[in-house]
C-alpha cells in the first residue's frame, strides 16, 4: 500500500490526455480554461513521458465532472481509452500470455500510469475481482474517477480477449444515476451503485484465457522500461515522502514525536515544518495520510482486530481511531471491513 502523501503523487500524461478527450466527447468545447484552473501547463501534455502532480489531476477530474454534468462521464472516459492510456502498463498487459497474467501485471505496473489509486486483483475459490482503490476516497469526483478506471480496464480487457472479458457484475461507489441502463449496457452485466468499493467480478476460469499475439520479447522490454519509470518517479523521495516512510516505521504503539522525526532527518522541527510547507504539506497532514493508507491495508488482514490496528497506527485509544476513520470514510472501521 502506498503511504506517500497525496501531494507527492504523480500521474502520467497519457491518462490526462484520455481525460481531456472524454471531456470533449462529453460536450466541453474548450478544455484550456479547465487545465489552467487545475494548474496544468498544456506544454507538459506534449511529451508522453512527462508526469503531472496527482493533486492537479484530481482537480481536473472535479472541474470536468462539474463542466459536463454528465452521469455517463466515466463510461465516456472508458470509450476514449486505449492500451496507450495506461502508458507502459497497457502494453505490458497486451503482451502477457493470459488475461490472468495481464491482470496481475496491471496490478504491479499501474503505478507507471499513475499514483492516484491502486488496482488490486483478488482471487477466491470461484471468482477473480479487479478492484480500484483510490488514494482520496470519499468525494463525488473520486467516485466518478474510480468508475472511469474500471470502465477503462473493461475496455482494455475487451481489446485483449474480446467478449470473453465480461464481468458477472460491477460494484461502483458512485451514487445511483437517474438511468442505470447506459452503465449496464456498457459493462454488459448487472451494476450495483453506492457500494463501499469499486470492482468488477469475473469467473475464476477467465484467468487462463490466452491473449492472441502476445510477445514475450516485447513484454520483457516494456517491463524494463516500466521498472525504470517507477524507480525514477517513486525513488526520488520528497521530504513529505521521507516523513511518511519514517512515520510508517515508527507508529506502532505510539504517535511519533515530531522532534524525533526531525532528528532522524537531521533538521530542526522548525526547519522540518518550513520545508514541508514549501511542499504544500505539514507534519499533521503527512501523519493523517500515512495512518489512513496503513489503516486500509491493515483492515484487509482479518487476523488483526480493530484494537490491534489502532495500536499499530499509534492511536492512544481505539475510540480515537474510530473517530478518525469515520471522518475519512463516513463509517466505522468495522463497517468498512464488513463491507469488503
Amino acid at each position: 500500500m502506498n503511504v506517500q502523501p497525496e501531494n507527492t503523487l504523480q500521474v502520467s500524461v497519457s491518462l490526462t490526455q484520455t481525460l481531456l478527450k472524454a471531456a470533449v466527447a462529453a460536450g466541453v468545447s474548450d478544455t484550456s480554461p479547465l487545465l489552467q484552473q487545475a494548474g496544468i501547463d498544456e506544454q507538459l501534455l506534449l511529451q508522453p513521458e512527462n508526469r503531472i502532480p496527482f493533486v492537479q489531476q484530481a482537480q481536473l477530474w472535479r472541474l470536468i465532472s462539474e463542466a459536463t454534468d454528465n452521469e455517463s462521464l466515466p463510461l465516456i472516459f472508458g470509450q476514449q481509452s486505449q492500451p496507450a492510456s495506461f502508458s507502459m502498463a497497457g502494453y505490458i498487459a497486451m503482451n502477457s500470455q493470459t488475461i490472468g497474467e495481464a491482470m496481475d501485471a496491471s496490478q504491479t505496473y499501474q503505478v507507471a500510469a499513475g499514483q492516484g489509486g491502486e488496482l488490486s486483483i483478488q482471487r477466491n475459490a470461484q471468482h477473480i475481482e479487479v478492484h480500484y482503490l483510490p488514494v482520496d476516497p470519499g468525494s463525488h469526483s473520486t467516485q466518478v474517477r474510480s468508475c472511469a478506471m474500471l470502465a477503462a480496464n473493461f475496455v482494455l480487457g475487451r481489446w485483449l480477449i474480446g467478449e470473453s472479458y465480461t464481468p458477472q457484475f460491477a460494484n461502483l461507489s458512485m451514487p445511483s444515476p437517474a438511468d442505470a441502463t447506459p452503465f449496464e449496457a456498457f459493462f454488459q452485466c448487472p451494476v450495483r451503485f453506492e457500494q463501499p468499493q469499486d470492482f468488477l467480478q469475473f469467473p475464476l476460469n477467465i484467468a487462463s484465457t490466452p491473449i492472441p499475439h502476445a510477445s514475450l520479447e516485447l513484454l520483457n522490454l516494456m517491463k524494463l522500461r516500466a521498472d525504470k519509470v517507477i524507480a525514477d518517479s517513486i525513488g526520488k523521495e520528497t521530504l513529505s515522502a521521507q516523513v511518511a516512510r519514517l512515520l510508517a516505521d515508527a507508529l506502532m504503539g505510539q504517535e511519533p514525536d515530531k522532534g524525533f522525526i526531525a532528528q532522524q532527518l537531521g533538521v530542526s522541527q522548525r526547519t522540518l515544518q518550513r520545508k514541508l510547507a514549501k511542499e504544500n504539506s505539514s507534519y499533521q497532514e503527512v501523519l493523517d495520510q500515512t495512518r489512513h493508507n496503513l489503516a486500509l491495508e491493515y483492515l484487509q488482514q482479518a487476523q488483526l482486530s480493530v484494537a490491534d490496528i489502532a495500536y499499530l497506527l499509534g492511536f492512544a485509544e481505539p475510540s480515537t481511531f474510530y473517530r478518525a476513520f469515520k471522518k475519512w470514510h463516513g463509517m466505522t472501521p468495522g463497517q468498512y471491513r464488513d463491507a469488503q
